[in-house]
């Protein structure tokens, strides 16, 4: 699919005689696209026309509420972010559990056969930042299974990761398989983030985000809809290692689980913007992480995406990349060791003087 937004935000930045973010987005004036502008944009969206209709289509949507979120907390004048293409890699699912016992829940149980995945983006650089997942008629955001999502939604469910409350966990289990979006944000961050005012969705007057029948959860109606999470822009954000997390999902029925969908993300230390939209996933074919070089010992043939700490190499026993007096010494402790390949440099199958003399030629290196 060719998108649309990317030329939009283009065009955002060039209308009205290449005016600053400001000019277009700082509406009462106060000298920053901050929260007052937001109450705004958020007030007038499903809404014909208005200042907030930055792409002049008759209805403050989609397409609006995208140029504005990466100007979220931007000091005047501002600059547009230009964009960028070949940071998202993809997205895919990992399993988390399969349950072989049935859970109590806050409302159904849980039961025997459910699997448990994530889904995550797959980024070429731990700086890069999801800023927003989304969906409209044009690109929708579509999940399938055969069966149903599991606590997804309703009076006992949950819609983001935001929603979830783990005190329920030891009373009732289910509620850890609860499905839910996320945006870059992980579960054990909960306690350090205030993500129940900083993880955000809006949708339109159509149908929104929600499961569409026991077996979809999609958002495609004609004004659309985002999740985000506002600190992306505002303040620090912890590294993660080329994955980023877009939800949790249990399906009862795991002969079959499938997806599309769109991101936003920041990218180049936040300098750049990235759309990637039409983005699949299916659960015939799952992320397995590991190291995919094959030069070191870590490596893992099953392995489809590797972390920045998952490749190790010998003599580099801390991982930063060069060899130490450090090194040297864990070196020393493997010394006549059979079958130990983070020590033999050599490869004869043992850790010999000939590797110590090797290690010394690479010291400093």
């Amino acid at each position: 699919m060719v998108s649309k937004l990317p030329l939009i935000l283009a065009l955002v930045a060039c209308q009205m005689h290449a005016q600053t973010p400001c000019d277009v987005f700082d509406h009462n004036g106060d000298g920053v696209v901050g929260a007052n502008t937001w109450l705004y944009v958020l007030g007038s969206y499903g809404t014909e026309g208005g200042e907030p209709d930055v792409d002049g289509s008759g209805t403050v949507d989609l397409p609006d509420l995208l140029a504005f979120i990466p100007q979220m907390g931007t000091p005047c004048p501002g600059t547009w972010l230009p964009m960028s293409s070949g940071h998202v890699l993809g997205v895919g699912l990992m399993e988390v559990a399969v349950h072989d016992n049935e859970l109590v829940g806050l409302g159904a149980a849980l039961p025997v056969g459910s699997v448990t995945y994530r889904l995550y983006a797959v980024l070429s650089d731990p700086s890069d930042r999801v800023l927003a997942i989304y969906g409209d008629n044009d690109r929708p955001l579509q999940l399938n299974t055969a069966g149903e999502f599991y606590g997804f939604g309703g009076t006992t469910g949950t819609t983001l990761l935001s929603d979830y409350q783990p005190l329920f966990d030891g009373v009732f289990p289910a509620n850890a398989y609860s499905t839910w979006f996320s945006a870059g944000i992980e579960s054990e961050w909960l306690s350090d983030w205030s993500v129940s005012t900083s993880m955000q969705y809006v949708d339109g007057a159509g149908q929104g985000l929600q499961a569409q029948g026991p077996g979809q959860i999609a958002m495609n109606d004609a004004v659309g809809g985002a999740i985000w999470v506002q600190d992306v822009m505002l303040g620090d954000w912890p590294d993660h290692s080329g994955l980023s997390l877009l939800g949790q999902f249990t399906v009862t029925d795991p002969s079959e689980f499938d997806g599309t969908v769109n991101l936003m993300v920041l990218t180049n230390g936040g300098t750049t913007l990235e759309m990637a939209e039409g983005l699949t996933f299916h659960n015939g074919s799952l992320l397995v992480t590991g190291c995919t070089d094959e030069s070191s010992y870590t490596y893992n043939p099953d392995a489809t995406v590797s972390g920045t700490e998952d490749c190790l190499y010998a003599g580099d026993y801390n991982g930063d990349g060069v060899f130490t007096v450090d090194d040297f010494l864990q070196l020393l402790s493997q010394y006549g060791c059979q079958g130990c390949p983070e020590g033999d440099l050599n490869g004869d199958g043992s850790v010999t003087v000939s590797d110590l003399l090797a290690f010394l030629g690479l010291l400093g290196g």
